[in-house]
């Protein structure tokens, strides 16, 4: 009698023999980032708020990691409804351009035409979002909205307080 070996079974063994002798990784082959705490995305949130507050305005401030997801989201008191999806959408653009908001409105008075800025949904080109770097790596950003004109007084204020932190 012949015994055949089932294929689900020669597969297992053939991807196994190719795990034994992959090449494990290199330097070369891996990019090394930093992530910013929930607990120090947190800081800067409440920081920028406090910052707004001392200037009596009342404001949301997201700050998202490098891919532009949420990792703290926080409607200061008697913040607007308007100001939760307008911060998040300026933390979406200012890690998204590497660069505050700010600059991304003034390329866009430039050109006004320029299709990017102009099609992408998410992109909201105009003071209050800020990109958070330790060294040259943007490792997130932060959003602010609700102080016409100061956000990112507001934000680089906060920043400041956790400089040290960003390193």
């Amino acid at each position: 009698m012949t015994v055949r070996p089932f294929p689900q079974l020669m597969a297992i063994a053939a991807l196994s023999a190719m795990a034994i002798g992959a090449a494990p990784a290199r330097a070369a082959d891996t990019i090394p980032t930093h992530r910013l705490s929930a607990q120090l995305a947190t800081d800067i949130a409440l920081a920028s708020i406090a910052a707004c507050a001392k200037l009596t305005y009342k404001i949301t401030a997201v700050v998202v990691d490098a891919d532009g997801v949420p990792i703290a989201l926080i409607r200061g008191d008697g913040a607007g409804i308007h100001t939760v999806q307008t911060a998040q959408d300026k933390a979406f653009s200012a890690v998204s351009y590497g660069r505050p908001g700010s600059a991304t409105a003034d390329i866009f008075k430039k050109d006004p035409t320029n299709g990017v800025i102009a099609k992408e949904p998410r992109i909201l080109p105009g003071d209050g979002g800020l990109p958070i770097r330790i060294g040259d790596e943007i490792v997130g950003s932060l959003g602010i909205s609700g102080s016409p004109g100061k956000d990112e007084v507001c934000g680089n204020a906060a920043l400041d307080t956790v400089r040290a932190r960003l390193k």
